[in-house]
């Protein structure tokens, strides 16, 4: 189940859930779990090691990419950004130009 659908059915905001399933999983244990690709994402209970699996691999992913983040922003250029996005910015300006006569 999604956080969204938490809320609509329980009328909770998703701060109060996210929160509410923080505490059973680090107070009691619960192993909720979520799977964010295919066709059945949202959070779920693991009822096996499959399911488990999933979940903790889903998890593993999102530290990955969150560690990676974290890495880009700490080795952001803070006075330059701005001059490096300029050629792109100009190269998209130019292409929507062009869509717009396209159209």
């Amino acid at each position: 189940m999604t956080i969204p659908n938490i809320c609509k059915v329980t009328g909770l905001k998703e701060r109060d859930v996210r929160e509410a399933i923080s505490i059973l999983i680090n107070q009691h244990g619960v192993p909720i779990v979520a799977n964010r690709s295919g066709h059945n994402t949202g959070m779920f209970i693991a009822t096996d090691e499959a399911e488990l699996n999933i979940g903790v691999t889903s998890f593993k992913n999102q530290v990955t990419t969150m560690n990676a983040r974290i890495r880009a922003i700490e080795q952001a250029d803070l006075n330059g950004w701005e001059k490096a996005l300029r050629p792109d910015i100009k190269r998209l300006e130019t292409q929507v130009s062009h869509d717009k006569e396209a159209n």
